[in-house]
């Protein structure tokens, strides 16, 4: 049998086999990680350099390779998935196949009166014969509601589990998107350096010094985040870092969201952050808050142990609704963020992604990932809708953000606005990964 290697291997290899690939995998990714690590610690050279982006490109095409392995573990998962749906739906059928025959026999049974029964009896053993079978019917017929409550049970476990595989399986493929797109601003960086430097060391030393000015300049240049407050780029970048290789929504394009200096025609920000979720308002209830969102944010508070009263939310601003009560630097309304009532909303999914419990819409990691889970949601159909065309579903996805349901309104607009931001971020984040 020939030697696993780190590649994607057959299609019908087995669980077992596709986690030794990925083991494989994963120790390549090791060791061109201690290839950087120890050459990022002797002098620069232009020798040393290249040997850097050379193995931060095997590093990273092994990962593409792992991903891919994961993927197709996935992939294998979502299938058996599917066949458990399947399998448990033939047998509800089969289910309520059986229990319409028991409740036929049920009502047949009782449309008989006792005295009809005795009568119709030839003795008293007959009766309670029927009488016994009456029993028989009535606990099969409570067997079979049992049964049927399991495997809906089951199904629905089945279902959210195959949500779940799916999910994680859309974010891989799009974090392989972008990190095939790293690899390649690697490689034109190589190209780059040997073509401008001719290998001399000299001219070399100079372009290094050139690329360390622009790049500290990038690093350091301020952001203001669309719910009020600055970050350094550089800041900025490491935070979005996080969410963008575990949801798949690359850096830039999250940036540009929670960056829009200026919003639409200068609206966003402008009210951000100044009001309380109860000051007087001339609003339907008497305050910036809806009653509707008020337990929700009273719960968040209570959890995340803030005090409503001082905690900042964002004023109403008349174009955008009557309301105000926006939280935090992605300005998530409460029921948004965890809707009490219903128990479901971003707060869990947040935790799930940094590890950190309670996520506030007041950190920055947890709105900065907040953001990311929902503008992966928004991607979906936007992806149906534009394909691969990475411009249109960021415009899409901007859009739907803005507006929600009226997103086709904003996408020439707002969602162009971002997109734009997006690509010119990019431009920078490409000249900071060459480094």
């Amino acid at each position: 049998m020939a030697a696993l290697l780190c590649d994607t291997g057959g299609m019908n290899e087995t669980p077992e086999q596709l986690e030794a690939r990925l083991k494989i995998c994963e120790a390549e990714i090791a060791g061109h990680t201690a290839v950087v690590d120890q050459k990022s610690r002797e002098a620069t050279t232009l020798q040393r350099d290249l040997a850097i982006l050379k193995a931060k490109i095997d590093k990273a095409k092994a990962e593409i390779k792992a991903r891919d392995l994961n993927i197709t573990k996935l992939d294998g998962g979502i299938k058996q998935n599917q066949k458990k749906i399947l399998t448990l739906a033939e047998r509800l059928d089969s289910l309520n196949i059986s229990l319409a025959k028991i409740l036929r026999e049920q009502r047949e049974l009782e449309s008989a009166s006792t005295l009809q029964v005795l009568l119709s009896s030839q003795n008293l053993s007959d009766y309670f014969e029927d009488n016994d079978n009456y029993e028989q019917v009535e606990e099969s017929m409570q067997n079979l509601f049992a049964e049927i409550k399991d495997t809906k049970s089951k199904t629905e476990k089945a279902k959210a589990d195959l949500e779940s595989k799916k999910t994680k399986e859309a974010a891989l493929k799009a974090v392989q998107v972008i990190e095939k797109k790293k690899t390649e601003v690697l490689q034109n960086e190589t190209d780059k350096v040997l073509t401008v430097t001719k290998g001399e060391e000299a001219k070399y030393k100079k372009l290094v010094a050139e690329k360390r000015m622009i790049a500290a300049e990038i690093k350091n240049r301020i952001l203001k985040l669309t719910g009020g407050g600055e970050l350094k780029f550089g800041d900025a970048l490491a935070l979005a870092r996080i969410p963008e290789a575990k949801i798949g929504v690359r850096a830039a394009f999250l940036l540009a969201i929670l960056t829009q200096e200026s919003g639409m025609n200068g609206v966003i920000g402008s009210n951000l952050g100044r009001c309380f979720y109860n000051t007087p308002w001339k609003t339907p209830n008497g305050t910036v808050m809806a009653t509707n969102q008020q337990a929700s944010f009273l719960s968040i508070m209570t959890t995340i142990g803030r005090d409503p009263n001082t905690t900042p939310v964002s004023c109403p601003i008349s174009r955008d609704g009557t309301y105000g009560g926006a939280m935090g630097p992605s300005q998530f309304m409460p029921t948004t963020w965890w809707d009490v009532g219903k128990q479901s909303g971003y707060m869990r999914r947040v935790e799930e992604v940094t590890g950190i419990a309670p996520a506030s819409p007041f950190d920055n990691l947890s709105a900065f990932t907040g953001t990311a889970l929902y503008l992966s949601d928004g991607m979906v159909g936007c992806r149906a809708t534009y394909g691969s065309m990475q411009y249109n579903v960021e415009a899409c996805a901007s859009a739907k953000y803005y507006a929600g349901g009226n997103w086709k309104k904003f996408m020439k607009s707002y969602g162009a606005q971002v997109a734009n931001r997006a690509e010119s971020f990019q431009k920078d984040i490409d000249i900071l990964d060459a480094q």
